[in-house]
């Protein structure tokens, strides 16, 4: 086991996007990093981002099955005494048009971004230490919607109620662990490029017309507001949420 006297965080989703950036924010700010994601390849290459300011390891995971999650809690349970933060944050939104959308389809987005969520705190609460925190990626589609995605969405409200549920068990309370979301709305991410141009300037435009601060928001923007919820200053907040917007769903 190995000795770190510092803060570990676990990072689910963390080869990309949102989970990068918010990595390497811990990382700068002192903690050991536990990076989860499916391909070792973009794992790999998401450590070398990072650097070397704390220990950073991946593990090559689907957290969208409870097995892949035993397997994440065991390897860290093997590595490390406790963590301090969980940060859910794996998810998908691929589906296809309503009409088209089959039981395949619901599985997977359902079990990415919602099973992927309890299982995780289910497997990994044990190992939280006293005072730790659990943040999850939800989204402003929660309360919303999203056109033409409605498994996204509902499963995005989906999060966002496990987050005041979870946050009041009476297991997580006895450990002192703090349980809260935090809520993208649009942010230039692998997830939300477009391989068509005529499309991606669509999306673009739409964006800059819609959103009140006229721009996408990047990952950084979302990963400060991650770190905050992980940390002492956001000690008496729990069950809530942090809106990363812009102002789409507030103004």
């Amino acid at each position: 086991m190995e000795n770190w006297s510092g803060r570990v965080a676990v990072v689910t989703g963390g080869s990309s996007g949102i989970g990068l950036a918010t990595a390497a924010e811990l990382a700068a700010a002192g903690y050991a990093l536990v990076i989860v994601g499916r391909d070792p390849d973009k794992l790999a290459a998401a450590s070398d981002r990072i650097g070397r300011s704390g220990p950073v390891h991946t593990v090559a995971a689907d957290v969208s099955t409870v097995a892949g999650i035993e397997r994440l809690a065991q390897q860290v349970g093997a590595r490390y005494e406790g963590i301090d933060l969980l940060f859910a944050n794996a998810g998908r939104s691929d589906a296809p048009p309503i009409l088209e959308t089959r039981e395949l389809d619901f599985d997977l987005v359902m079990a990415t971004n919602v099973k992927s969520v309890f299982f995780g705190v289910v497997e990994l609460l044990p190992l939280l230490r006293r005072g730790g925190s659990v943040v999850v990626t939800s989204s402003v589609s929660e309360a919303k919607g999203r056109p033409g995605d409605p498994l996204y969405s509902a499963s995005k409200a989906a999060v966002r109620s496990l987050v005041r549920t979870l946050a009041l068990d009476e297991d997580v309370l006895a450990r002192g662990v703090r349980v809260n979301a935090v809520t993208p709305g649009c942010i230039a991410t692998p997830l939300t490029a477009q391989s068509d141009p005529a499309t991606q300037l669509a999306i673009d435009e739409y964006v800059t017309s819609t959103v009140p601060m006229a721009r996408w928001g990047t990952p950084e923007d979302v990963a400060h507001a991650v770190v905050f919820l992980a940390g002492e200053h956001a000690s008496y907040i729990t069950g809530s949420e942090i809106v990363v917007d812009g102002g789409l769903a507030q103004i």
